[in-house]
Parts: structure tokens; C-alpha cells; sequence
């Protein structure tokens, strides 16, 4: 139970004052220098986990002094077992895949409850930073800090420099900015943190306490340069290596306190890692992460509404499958880019001192040429699958009281030779009560194309929800209208769609028994079609999981029931909302074993099924995840995907006949998919890394039989096998390597040095055998990329000082 000093501490905000110093300490991790007798201390923390309110298992002091640069803090992690501190080293920003002792500040200069940055660090001294906006927490903000740990006798110290030209803050003469320090003890488990924070909330910023009494700080000149030079040797699948060199920079620049401009010129991508390609059998396009750098970091404003896609810059050419479509029969297809070239891209964003965000983002990109030529007479000519592309994005996002927001939005898209203009605009708000228990969420779009014609459409989204406590629901609408397309800009994998759903919780965060927690969920969705008003799905999904204390094994069961037929209107790929594939009711379970990552040795297991109530339709699925780790600077993870369906019905061919009516034929199959992936990485300290991730996806579908679907749903009896023979049966492999060796020798500057390699083979004749399928696969064409990339952090700050 608590004592009355912890009731009081987790009632009431802490507030502490800073204090101005006439010079700065050395980051070393010895508190040995003179400003650091008279700093204002921040102790006293309270437990996050596994019990909340408790006190922590160690005291943690915290030391704070700021001049006109640079705000700095000096923290004691007392530990009466220094040797158990847990130290393994791990990438920057992936501090969750290290097994170390952690410590976090987290500053919300506005104060507004709502927006915070993170400066986190390891015992083993690696750095993380992230920005958060609400409950989301964006790892791929990037600051340049300095700071420096050392394991003492007490326990263990961390030193930070953290400059103001990595922070946004108003200019006024006296400031006060939200913060909180957080402590992770690693082999405890245990998160405590300065100012307490309620584990049956969902929100951290909002929590924070307060730092007072900053005065006569003035934002600086924020500017910065990243050159970069890169060298490239590459072969296609032909076998014919060629080189190329490119340069270019990122230019960052803080136009005033709040806003900042970050700009990219002729950008290089070409060492990100490898897409997980898999086989897309669906009528639905595949989503990919983004993992560009540029369009990762400092996104968050352009993530309202729901409308902003950035894979769709430097992506797949608009029109590139039209190449077919405008062959002659003597013609072929010689070069087909498979993405657009990126020129370059801009954003600026920020926020006042009132609270209004403002964000504006730009792109463009270049025209791209499909080449076609006669095979009689060698002629070739040029057809554009994409012209000159510029993109546009604006953001307005208002903060309100009681961590609330409202916000607008527009994204534009210009095709300059197609005569295509694609416009969406959206709004979106949130409203909380006073005690953040509840909020009222609604999002709404106005999509616009402009070609020979307009076409117009629409969405929204409402919401109703609990939000803190340990029971939780949410209450949801959706409606996409028949017209509504925003995915020149950004995705929606379908719309004509309407659905109601609702979302019950109720968790148990405080340890009973011997369980450290407990969250339970059900879920139950109702869909339709938005024009004509046509059932499309039901379904009903119960989830329960647990985290056990002696071992921190995490258990969950997940089963799901689809009590009626779904009405699946997009498989029939006619989209005119009239023919409809009737797919069986069925259910399905899934269960997940989680062993402590503490371990040496550690593993996940997901075993699942499902079954078709109707109909002999059925599969099971195996994910298997075992990590060991060798020393503190290597781990291993392997990952085993193996899902094998039978008997499952798809779309394979349709057509039009004569007198209007359509013929649409599904085929029967089995389908097994296994993928392999192998993720290691040596560090050699904490600015340096080898990397490599292989990966090998494999999916071989097999066809039994066709059919032809009715106007009911339905599928006739199983027609004549030799229409179709066997040319809808497909072995396809994705094979990918990603080397990498990563070395951070100065704040903000790197040097890489990558190799990728990328297969992929795709064949109507099935293998059966995996060890043939693999030796068939990797005797294929291939790609291969040795490259050098060089770049280098200029701070004008920092030269303005020597």
C-alpha cells in the first residue's frame, strides 16, 4: 500500500525551478564540475510499472542548470548492484530490441500537454530520441545531442547537452515547460517515473510536472547543413555492372522560434533497407512502410486526417500497367520504371505560441518513360507512364484545452502533361473532458479529381470513447462514399464501404496473484456497402492476454467468429457493386507465447487456425521467433512465418460478353506460404554497427478446380479443367539481403557502406520440395548494390562558437 507521501506525490504536479549558470559542465559523466553543486535536483520517483504508485527499487537524482545555449542535466541512477546493470548495446533510436537499464527526459516546451520531444539513454550509452504527439510516439525524430554514461560504484550516471537548436520553445522573457524523467531498470523490469503517471491512462505528455523559471533564454539561429556524397556499383538481372556517383544535402533551417524549414535536394534512397514483397492474391494494393528518412522524421503533423501517404513519392508510375495497353501485336515492352525519380521535397512546421501548428510540405518529381519497340523493325519509341509530378500538403492544427485539437487539412497532386489534378481536403477533432476520461473523436474528407470530368467524393469517421480506467470502450462509424479516392496522395485500400463497430476493454494494470497484468478485449464490427446500402460483413473478435510475474511470460488468445456469410463484392474485380462472392461463415483462434527477453535465450510462439463451417475450407498458420543473445554486442533473431490454406476460392479470370453480361471464373486452391527471416547485428561500440537481414519468402498456390460465379454469390459446379489448364498456379519467391555497416563518427554525421542483394522468381510450374524451390531461386537473375555514403552534420551554432 502507500504511505502518505506517495498519495501526495501521485495527486498533485511536481514543479520544480531551474537554475541559470555562467558556465557549462564538461559531458563526461563526472559531476564534478562546479555548476552542479548548486542545480536544482529532481528526485523522489514514483513506479509506472509493475506497480504503479509504489516507490522505485533505487532513488534517482536528477541535476539541471541551462545558460543562453543549451539546457543540461546530471542524473544518479543509484544502484546497490552496479554489476547487474544491465548494458547491452543496440542501434540508435532501437533502445525496445536492447536488453539495458534506461533513462529518458521528456520536455514539453509549450506545456501544452500534448507535444513533447524525448532524449533517451542506455547504461551502455546509446542514444534515442522520438517525438510524441498525444498517445503517439515518433522514433524517427532525429535531434543532435550530446551525452555521456558511466557505471560508478553508486550505481550508474548519464550526462546530457541537450541545445536549443534541437528544441522548439516560445520567446518569452520567463518560461515554464512541462517534463518528466522516466527510469527503466532492466532486470527488474521497472519503469518509475519523476512526476507520476497513471498506467490506466493513455497519455504520458499530459502527465508530465513542470520546469519553472526559465528566463532570458532566446531561441538561436537554427541552421544546419548535411552534405552527402554516395558511389554506387550495381548489375541488373542481365549480369551488366555499371557505377554512379551522386551528392546532395539536407538543409534544416528554424525560420523563427517555432517553425522550421527542412528541405532535401537531389536525395539519395538507395541504401534503404529491402521491402518485404510478398504475393498479392487479393483485389487490394499492399501497403509498405516508409523507411526513407526524410519522410519518417517530423511527419507527425501531416499524419492528421488520415491522407498523407508518402510512398506515393518517387513510387510506382501512375500509368505504368497502361504500357500494355497500348502495344501493338508486333510490339514489346524493353523498360518499364517501376518507380519515379524523387527531385526534391520540402516541409516546413512548427507551432505558435498559442498553439496553432502549422505544416506545409512539397515534392516533385520527374517524368518517367516506359520504352516500347517493333520486333520487325527495331524501331522504339517512348510512352510516359508519369509526367512532371508536384506535390502539396497544408496543415492547420489548433491545440485546445484539456489536450484537445482540432485541425484542417489539403493535399494536391499535378500530373504537368496529363491534365490531371487530385485534390483532398480533410478535418479532423478531438475534445476530451476536463479529467481526460473521455474524448469525441470525428474526421471528415472531401476528395476532388480534375480531369475531362470531376468526380467528387467523401468520407467521415466518428468516435466515442473511454479512455482512462480500467474498463474502456470506443464506439465507431465509418463511411467512405462510392467516389471518394484520395490514394494519388494517399491509401485507402477500398471505399463504397459504411461500418459500425464497437470496442470494450476492461484491463488490470495492478499486479494480483501472480499475474503483473491482464488486458481483455472485444470487438465487434457490422459492414456495408455505402452505395447501393448492401450487407457485406459481421464479425465478432475476443482477445485476452497476460503477463505473469515470475518468469514475465506473456500469454494471449485471440478467437474470432463470422456467424453469417460475407458478402465480398471486390474479389469478383468488376467493381460494379452488383456481382457479390458469398464467402463461408468460419472462425478461427490464435494463441502467443512470449518468453522474458531477458533471457539469453528467448522465443515467440503464434499458433493459429481457422475453419469453414460450410464448406471443407481450412488452414493454420506458425510464427516462431527465437532471439539469442551471444554477448552484449550481438544478437540473433530468427523468424519463421508458415501459413498453409486449403480449399480456399479465388478470382482468376473475367470478361464481358457480346450482349453486356459478364462471366467471372474463381478457382479452387491450396495455398503455402513460408518466409524466413534472419536479423543480427554486431555492435562494435555505441557509433558503430554491422548489420545484415536476410529474407527469403516463398508462395506456392495450386489450382484444383474452376468455376463460374452466379448472380447469387455462388459458385456452379466445377467446369471443364482444361479451359484454364494449370496457367493461373504460381511459385513465387522473394529473396533479399540487406549488409550494412554504419558508422556514426561525429554528432549527425555517418558514414555506410551497404550491400543489397534482391531476387525474385515467379513461374506457373510448381515445386513442391523447399530446399529445390531455394536452389532454383537463387540460381536466378539478380540484383546486386555495392554502394559508399558519406555525410556530414554542420551546425551553424556550433561553428559560430570556435
Amino acid at each position: 500500500m502507500l504511505n502518505l507521501n506517495a498519495i501526495s506525490q501521485v495527486n498533485e504536479k511536481k514543479v520544480i525551478s531551474a537554475i541559470k549558470a555562467n558556465e557549462h559542465p564538461k559531458i563526461d559523466a563526472v559531476l564534478d564540475d562546479p555548476v552542479w553543486q548548486n542545480a536544482t535536483i529532481a528526485k523522489d520517483f514514483i513506479q509506472h510499472e509493475p506497480y504503479n504508485g509504489k516507490y522505485p527499487s533505487y532513488p534517482t537524482e536528477v541535476r539541471m542548470v541551462y545558460d543562453n545555449h543549451a539546457i543540461y542535466f546530471g542524473v544518479i541512477l543509484y544502484d546497490s548492484n552496479p554489476d547487474s546493470i544491465l548494458q547491452e548495446l543496440s542501434l540508435r533510436d532501437k533502445f525496445d530490441e536492447a536488453n539495458a537499464d534506461l533513462f529518458a527526459i521528456v520536455i514539453n516546451p509549450f506545456d501544452d500537454g500534448f507535444n513533447g520531444v524525448e532524449f533517451l539513454v542506455s547504461a551502455a550509452g546509446v542514444q534515442s530520441d522520438a517525438k510524441h504527439i498525444g498517445e503517439e510516439g515518433d522514433s524517427n525524430w532525429d535531434a543532435v545531442w550530446e551525452s555521456a554514461v558511466k557505471i560508478t560504484e553508486q550505481g550508474w550516471v548519464v550526462e546530457y547537452k541537450i541545445p536549443y537548436s534541437s528544441l522548439r520553445f516560445p520567446n518569452t522573457p520567463v518560461q515554464t515547460w512541462g517534463i518528466n524523467f522516466f527510469r527503466n531498470i532492466r532486470r527488474y523490469r521497472e519503469w518509475s517515473s519523476w512526476n507520476y503517471v497513471d498506467n490506466n491512462a493513455q497519455e504520458i505528455i499530459s502527465q508530465s510536472g513542470q520546469l519553472a523559471d526559465i528566463k532570458d533564454i532566446e531561441p538561436p539561429l537554427r541552421l544546419s547543413v548535411t552534405p552527402y556524397i554516395s558511389s554506387y556499383l550495381e548489375n541488373n538481372e542481365n549480369g551488366n555492372w555499371s557505377n554512379n556517383f551522386n551528392a546532395g544535402m539536407d538543409l534544416k533551417w528554424g525560420i523563427n522560434q517555432s517553425f522550421t524549414l527542412d528541405m532535401i535536394l537531389i536525395p539519395d534512397f538507395g541504401q534503404v533497407q529491402s521491402d518485404d514483397e510478398i504475393l498479392n492474391l487479393t483485389p487490394y494494393e499492399i501497403m509498405y512502410d516508409e523507411k526513407r528518412a526524410f519522410f519518417t522524421e517530423g511527419t507527425e503533423l501531416f499524419n492528421k486526417a488520415g491522407i498523407f501517404y508518402s510512398r506515393r513519392i518517387g513510387g510506382r508510375p501512375k500509368f505504368k500497367s497502361a504500357l500494355d495497353d497500348v502495344l501493338d501485336s508486333t510490339e514489346i515492352i524493353i523498360e518499364n520504371p517501376v518507380e519515379t525519380k524523387l527531385l526534391n521535397a520540402t516541409k516546413v512546421s512548427g507551432r505558435t505560441n498559442r498553439g496553432l501548428g502549422i505544416g506545409f510540405f512539397n515534392a516533385m518529381t520527374s517524368a518517367v518513360d516506359g520504352i516500347i519497340q517493333d520486333t520487325l523493325t527495331n524501331v522504339k519509341r517512348r510512352y510516359q507512364t508519369q509526367g512532371f509530378t508536384n506535390y502539396n500538403m497544408i496543415v492547420l492544427d489548433q491545440s485546445l484545452k484539456n489536450n484537445s485539437y482540432v485541425s484542417l487539412v489539403n493535399t494536391n497532386v499535378l500530373y504537368d502533361s496529363e491534365n490531371y489534378i487530385a485534390n483532398v481536403t480533410g478535418t479532423e477533432a478531438l475534445i476530451k473532458n476536463k479529467e481526460n476520461t473521455y474524448q469525441l473523436f470525428a474526421r471528415g474528407t472531401l476528395s476532388q479529381i480534375y480531369t475531362d470530368s470531376s468526380t467528387f467524393g467523401h468520407a467521415y469517421f466518428l468516435q466515442f470513447a473511454k479512455i482512462k480506467g480500467q474498463f474502456l470502450f470506443e464506439l465507431n462509424h465509418n463511411t467512405e462514399s462510392d467516389t471518394y479516392d484520395p490514394n494519388d496522395f494517399g491509401y485507402l485500400q477500398s471505399n463504397n464501404e459504411s461500418s459500425w463497430s464497437t470496442e470494450i476493454e476492461y484491463n488490470v494494470n495492478k499486479p494480483f496473484w501472480r499475474v503483473l497484468n491482464w488486458q481483455n478485449e472485444l470487438e465487434i464490427l457490422y459492414k456495408n456497402l455505402y452505395q447501393p446500402r448492401k450487407f457485406t460483413d459481421f464479425n465478432i473478435n475476443l482477445t485476452t492476454q497476460t503477463t505473469f510475474a515470475k518468469k514475465y511470460l506473456t500469454t494471449r488468445l485471440t478467437m474470432g467468429f463470422y456467424p453469417v456469410e460475407t458478402h465480398d463484392y471486390y474479389e469478383t474485380r468488376v467493381y460494379d457493386f452488383d456481382w457479390m462472392f458469398k464467402r463461408p461463415r468460419y472462425g478461427f483462434t490464435e494463441g502467443m507465447i512470449s518468453t522474458d527477453y531477458r533471457k539469453t535465450f528467448a522465443i515467440d510462439i503464434v499458433p493459429g487456425a481457422w475453419k469453414a463451417f460450410d464448406y471443407d475450407r481450412y488452414g493454420y498458420w506458425l510464427f516462431l521467433s527465437p532471439r539469442i543473445r551471444f554477448s552484449d554486442k550481438w544478437m540473433f533473431i530468427y523468424t519463421l512465418g508458415f501459413d498453409n490454406n486449403y480449399n480456399t476460392f479465388g478470382h482468376v479470370d473475367h470478361y464481358e460478353n457480346t450482349d453486356g453480361s459478364k462471366s467471372i471464373f474463381f478457382g479452387k486452391r491450396d495455398q503455402l506460404t513460408i518466409s524466413n527471416t534472419l536479423n543480427t547485428n554486431y555492435i562494435f561500440n555505441n557509433k558503430s554497427s554491422l548489420g545484415l537481414r536476410l529474407r527469403h519468402y516463398w508462395s506456392r498456390v495450386e489450382y484444383d478446380d474452376y468455376y463460374q460465379l452466379l448472380k447469387s454469390g455462388y459458385l456452379t459446379d466445377a467446369i471443364d479443367f482444361d479451359i484454364y489448364g494449370k496457367q493461373f498456379d504460381t511459385n513465387y519467391n522473394a529473396f533479399t539481403i540487406d549488409l550494412q555497416y554504419l558508422w556514426r563518427f561525429a554528432p549527425g554525421s555517418e558514414l555506410s557502406i551497404v550491400w543489397k542483394n534482391s531476387i525474385n522468381y515467379e513461374r506457373d510450374i510448381i515445386i513442391n520440395n523447399f530446399w529445390n524451390n531455394l536452389e532454383h531461386t537463387l540460381g536466378y537473375e539478380q540484383v546486386n548494390s555495392i554502394s559508399l555514403k558519406f555525410l556530414y552534420y554542420l551546425d551553424y551554432q556550433y561553428l559560430k562558437r570556435k
